[in-house]
């Protein structure tokens, strides 16, 4: 709420889209009456349930997310997969420069205007490098839920109000075992990933 409210969104506004009273309110019941809380991070127990009234850090538990690191290989060691490839240089004019590419759910927490004001509004970096951005899986945005619907619409009218047609990549699929070869293309590209959300405790990227 303090951070859609500091990018100057009303108040009843944001307790229209997202129930955050009501939401609050069933959290804290959850907290109340709970036997355990797992969270990821410290800074969850600390700063994010510290928050609430019912919080009691006795009852949680950190759990660290973990990862299988031996998916991931650079290139060379493993094939970078065409299917892939195919995908990203399919919507770019010139494929071989260097990407920034951006992997998360379309979600406004997520920043994906940031990111692309930030490469729209820079011509040095449009002439460096190409934008590549996987936001979910969609087949018609029109099936997607509103706020999803509305943060990719406004991606799309960014790219096309910057004019970026041509340096930045926009594909529809993606699965989780796609990532290491997107990774894997982004450095043989010599590229960068970006992460560009408001708040990320642990990125499932």
């Amino acid at each position: 709420r303090e951070r859609l409210l500091a990018a100057g969104r009303k108040e009843q506004a944001i307790e229209r889209q997202f129930n955050l009273m009501h939401r609050i309110a069933v959290e804290e019941d959850v907290l109340k009456h709970a036997s355990l809380v797992v969270t990821s991070t410290r800074q969850e127990v600390d700063e994010q349930y510290g928050m609430y009234q019912n919080h009691d850090p006795h009852r949680c538990m950190v759990i660290p997310p973990g990862i299988d690191t031996s998916c991931f290989s650079p290139p060379g060691r493993k094939k970078i997969e065409s299917k892939i490839q195919r995908e990203v240089d399919r919507f770019l004019s010139q494929p071989e420069k260097p990407m920034i590419l951006s992997i998360c759910r379309p979600e406004s927490r997520k920043n994906l205007k940031g990111l692309v004001a930030a490469y729209g509004n820079d011509l040095r970096l449009q002439a460096a490098a190409n934008l590549v951005i996987l936001a979910g899986t969609r087949d018609d945005i029109m099936e997607l839920d509103e706020a999803q619907q509305r943060v990719l619409r406004d991606l799309l009218l960014d790219i096309d109000r910057y004019d970026l047609w041509g340096m930045v990549a926009f594909p529809k699929h993606h699965c989780r075992e796609d990532v290491p070869g997107l990774y894997r293309l982004t450095t043989q590209r010599r590229g960068v990933f970006v992460n560009a959300a408001l708040t990320e405790p642990f990125g499932l990227t």
